[in-house]
């Protein structure tokens, strides 16, 4: 490579170094030592353009310097007389006085003059290399940061086999731990090395609901929808509270309302079990759904009284003047069955556990709650009488 291809490259490096600098890739001291290197290569290279040029001036210093040396010999003979040369010698010093130095000259080097465009060109072509300069060194910086991050955890690693301090995590500490969607989640060897998760088919739940075929309002569909998004698929089975086998199961859970939802005790083997056990009693190896949680609405025990409404209210509870002002039009049209009206203070109230108001009770037996129309509460009391005035048409909004 000659001088000067050599010189326009740290040039163009001196431009990468001035780049990366202001655009705060590199730092301060980095710019400042590449620099100093470019600057001592150029100037390498300046010396030893001086030094070729001082030795063009030498020889023909040399060559007038000899010549003159010819001319004084020649004037050193200067007669011949009687067969005899006469030789005159000089002296050193008119040597000295008579030779002057040849004046040395040192040409500097000839400024490269480039035309415009090329300029252009080298410049456009410096910026993009500066760019790909700067995303190199990104690159380079960031290697070496996973390189060394790397290192050191893996020292780490090490350093713990050595000295036996590596942190031992089980795979499970308890069941727990162990969950898959649709399946039962058992931890084998809890804490230990060898633990690991098992995970097993989760069976259906049996479920038996006692119920009775002539309540209104025993619906059982949004109950049994509940319990099988907590323990998954259910195997139920619906008994009427009226049969023998109905009657035992009453005795046996000591039932009072329905419908009741009784669960065998592999619920407990369920991983859901934990959030909702507060829901259950225990009763003979089984567990029932409390009635608050069942929504039971059937007291199946109590005697049927025809013809007869029970209202249930809260004292300055606007829930229950709303009622109230509804089931005017229903007593309205209804004048001849037998309608009372309770506190919920009152002791029918606390016997019969009610606890949302307002409440209805049709014929001393089956229950409904809420803010009802005049319409709503007709039909509801009509299912379980047989009267004249359940023909007619009340209002179905509410007031």
């Amino acid at each position: 490579m000659d001088d000067k291809t050599q010189k326009e490259r740290l040039e163009q490096e001196l431009r990468f170094l001035k780049e990366s600098f202001e655009a705060e890739v590199i730092s301060k001291e980095e710019f400042e030592k590449g620099k100093d290197r470019v600057e001592k290569k150029l100037g390498d290279i300046e010396k030893q353009a001086n030094g070729e040029a001082k030795k063009e001036q030498i020889p023909a210093q040399n060559e007038g310097a000899e010549k003159r040396d010819e001319a004084k010999g020649d004037a050193a003979i200067q007669s011949k007389e009687d067969g005899k040369i006469k030789l005159k010698v000089i002296q050193d010093e008119d040597l000295h006085e008579h030779a002057e130095p040849a004046p040395v000259r040192i040409s500097a080097p000839k400024k490269i003059e480039e035309p415009l465009h090329e300029y252009q060109k080298a410049e456009v072509q410096g910026k993009k290399e500066g760019k790909f300069f700067r995303y190199s060194v990104v690159f380079i910086v960031l290697a070496l940061v996973v390189f060394f991050s790397y290192s050191f955890l893996k020292e780490d690693k090490e350093s713990a086999k050595e000295t036996g301090q590596m942190k031992f995590i089980a795979a499970c500490s308890s069941d727990s731990d162990c969950s898959m969607e649709g399946k039962i989640g058992v931890c084998l060897d809890p804490g230990a090395k060898a633990a690991k998760c098992e995970f097993r088919g989760i069976p259906k739940t049996n479920v038996i609901v006692l119920n009775g075929k002539n309540c209104f309002n025993c619906g059982t569909q949004r109950v049994l929808g509940i319990l099988e998004s907590w323990f998954g698929a259910l195997n139920v089975k619906e008994i009427d509270y009226s049969t023998e086998q109905g009657k035992n199961l009453a005795e046996k859970f000591d039932i009072d309302l329905l419908p009741s939802y009784i669960l065998d005790e592999n619920i407990t083997n369920n991983q859901n079990y934990g959030q909702f056990k507060q829901a259950f009693t225990k009763k003979d190896g089984s567990y029932v759904l409390s009635e608050d949680a069942s929504g039971a609405s059937f007291y199946f025990k109590r005697v049927n009284v025809s013809n007869k409404l029970d209202f249930f209210v809260k004292e300055n509870d606007a829930a229950s003047i709303n009622a109230e002002k509804n089931l005017n039009e229903f007593l309205d049209n209804f004048k001849s069955i037998k309608f009372e009206k309770h506190l919920s203070t009152d002791s029918l109230a606390k016997e019969l556990n009610i606890k949302s108001f307002p409440a209805f009770l049709v014929n001393n037996r089956i229950k409904f709650s809420g803010v009802n129309s005049a319409e709503t509460i007709k039909e509801n009391f009509c299912k379980m009488n047989n009267m004249p005035e359940c023909g007619k048409s009340l209002s179905k909004s509410l007031v």
